[in-house]
């Protein structure tokens, strides 16, 4: 019998984080944020330029730890959670890592014998397609590029960070296009996706959702 494990996809700034942490904390069961693994993978990069990216591949040690009631990412034994949410990061994740065919290689591999391990929650963009395509549960999570930017903008500001909502509304936009035409692992809604639209819900309306589903879904296989 399998576990239960939830694929969660869908474009920039949609809430996915958001709706797995919190579907994962109601239901007892792991999140795992595979855009951190690849996020991981760019930050190693940017910082040894003199290395290619498929060489470092192999010098690479990607741990993911709850400390204190919430997930860490780390990097050979470094604490990089915070370091990795800058926006060169976001952009060379999407530019370089994510249309990387033996990046990918590598982390879905992880992220599959993590699934086999235990119950897991995880989002990203071929989760459902790639990753889990086995998964009871596969939700897809959408809404308006203008509805994503303005997200961004309150959540740079909230930091006392400086926002420009049409640059922001402008590189999501460009990072839709490019996470749907790569040639490797593309976003897409599978057929047997549960689509929902965030524009309107909070996350907890939107957990809540997920959860139900999930809830008919661990019947089934228990």
């Amino acid at each position: 019998m399998r576990n239960l494990a939830i694929a969660i996809d869908g474009p920039s700034g949609v809430g996915k984080s958001t709706v797995a942490k919190l579907t994962a904390k109601l239901l007892g069961i792991t999140y795992i944020d595979t855009g951190a693994m690849y996020r991981a993978v760019a930050f190693y990069n940017i910082n040894n330029p003199g290395i290619g990216l498929e060489e470092s591949l192999q010098k690479i040690n990607i741990d993911l730890k709850i400390i204190t009631g919430e997930q860490r990412v780390f990097l050979n034994g470094e604490d990089i959670s915070e370091k990795i949410r800058t926006q060169e990061v976001s952009d060379y994740t999407s530019r370089v890592v994510a249309g990387n065919e033996a990046a990918r290689q590598k982390l879905v591999e992880m992220q599959q014998q993590m699934a086999k391990e235990k119950p897991v929650v995880m989002d990203g963009r071929d989760i459902g397609s790639k990753v889990l395509p086995w998964a009871p549960v596969k939700i897809y999570l959408d809404a308006k590029p203008e509805v994503r930017a303005k997200r961004r903008a309150s959540e740079m500001e909230a930091k006392g960070e400086p926002s420009d909502f049409e640059q922001i509304l402008q590189e999501i936009r460009e990072r839709d296009e490019r996470d749907k035409t790569r040639s490797v692992s593309p976003l897409v809604q599978t057929e047997d996706a549960i689509y929902i639209n965030t524009g309107a819900l909070t996350p907890m309306e939107v957990t809540e959702k997920i959860v139900e589903i999930s809830e008919a879904a661990k019947c089934i296989i228990s």
